[in-house]
């Protein structure tokens, strides 16, 4: 069995609209995509409760009339004529599949309908195992992309023609130059409409946690609990991986790496305690380090003298980050033994933090990363 422990980043709370389906959903591309296993077993600790609670409800948030066009998401790709998502793909082909999918997918008002879920994973399966097919060569419109693509996808699937066509297509027209006028000064008011209260509550729970005070202390005893039970059901030789997404990854490497924490989990669970896989997504883990921020931040490490050694109880850290992501950092600057891996899922820079898990080309790259060191069949 694998066991998995998923910290979510901050801005998350149980009261948003389609919560709790959105954390079903994730589990599920985990579960079926990333892991292909049956055998499988995912902890998501929920800490949003102990956040920032604005007393205002951010009513220090500039309102702008919204008499303009609603701003969209995704890529800013080029301009003009019906051949922009092929002319894309042929640059990248899995890169437009997950920006397909993250359009297609990613409503956070309610879970995808099972099917269309099914074939968006066929989708980034296909991806993942053609980067670069050769009939992108014959397609000449995204009008024929998108047959194509549909076709493709479908071969071989126990069930087909299902409408499937206008999932692609309705998907393809959300992503077209979406990002490109946000210069324009309706769609930056509109950007700001958008990001402000994301980032508000971003520096709220960043700080909640970093002050010494009970809500710190209950956010890392609800990680850490998660963290115990999914170490004493483990059997001797199962993955054990923990996934950090945001502020989720920096309150992780906060607990791994202070070897008083890490000592009272082996004693919790009655063995030494170990992780196989560190997986850090669109993290801010090496900014903090950076300006010490941790209870383990030494002065002896810096620019000028060495690197952070790698969390003893970690065997293997991957840190995904996406160019568009602002609010995601690189970590092999900072730390020995980490990994970092760029995720491109043709998200503007408005949705790019949280595309991660709608694009189900990262799991799907993911899974080829983990059959590589024994993680998945």
């Amino acid at each position: 069995m694998v066991q998995v422990v998923f910290v979510h980043g901050v801005a998350n709370r149980k009261s948003d609209a389609g919560f709790d389906a959105n954390v079903a959903v994730r589990d599920r591309r985990f579960k079926e995509l990333a892991f292909s296993s049956a055998d499988f077993t995912i902890r998501n600790p929920y800490w949003g409760e102990f956040g920032a609670d604005p007393q205002w409800k951010l009513a220090s948030v500039p309102n702008f009339d919204a008499d303009y066009q609603a701003l969209g998401s995704g890529a800013a790709l080029a301009q003009g004529g019906g051949s922009q998502i092929v002319e894309a793909a042929r640059i990248d082909f899995a890169a437009v599949v997950g920006a397909l999918s993250v359009a297609a997918i990613s409503n956070p008002n309610e879970a995808p309908a099972q099917d269309i879920e099914l074939f968006w994973m066929r989708v980034a399966r296909y991806a993942a195992a053609q980067p670069k097919p050769a009939w992108l060569g014959t397609v000449t419109d995204d009008a024929q992309f998108c047959d194509r693509l549909r076709k493709e996808a479908e071969a071989g699937a126990a069930i087909q023609a299902l409408g499937f066509l206008d999932q692609v297509k309705a998907a393809a027209d959300k992503i077209k130059g979406s990002a490109s006028n946000l210069v324009n000064g309706p769609f930056a008011r509109a950007g700001r409409e958008k990001i402000t209260p994301g980032l508000a509550i971003f520096i709220g729970d960043v700080f909640r946690y970093l002050r010494e005070n009970d809500a710190r202390n209950q956010i890392r005893k609800t990680v850490s609990e998660a963290i115990v039970a999914a170490g004493k059901q483990r059997k001797p030789n199962e993955p054990f991986v923990l996934v950090g997404h945001s502020m989720g990854g920096v309150i992780l490497y906060d607990l791994l790496s202070s070897s008083e924490t890490v000592e009272g989990f082996s004693a919790a669970i009655g063995t030494k305690f170990a992780v196989d896989l560190f997986l850090t997504v669109g993290s801010q883990v090496a900014l903090f380090e950076e300006m010490k921020l941790y209870e383990a931040s030494r002065s002896e490490f810096s620019g000028q003298s060495r690197s952070v050694p790698r969390p003893e109880a970690v065997k293997n850290w991957w840190n995904a980050f996406d160019k568009m992501d602002v609010l995601s950092f690189i970590t092999s600057p900072i730390f020995e033994g980490a990994e970092d891996f760029s995720v491109d899922t043709i998200a503007g820079v408005l949705d790019a933090h949280g595309a991660y898990f709608s694009s189900t080309m990262f799991y799907a790259r993911l899974n080829a990363r983990l059959k590589n060191i024994g993680l998945a069949p």
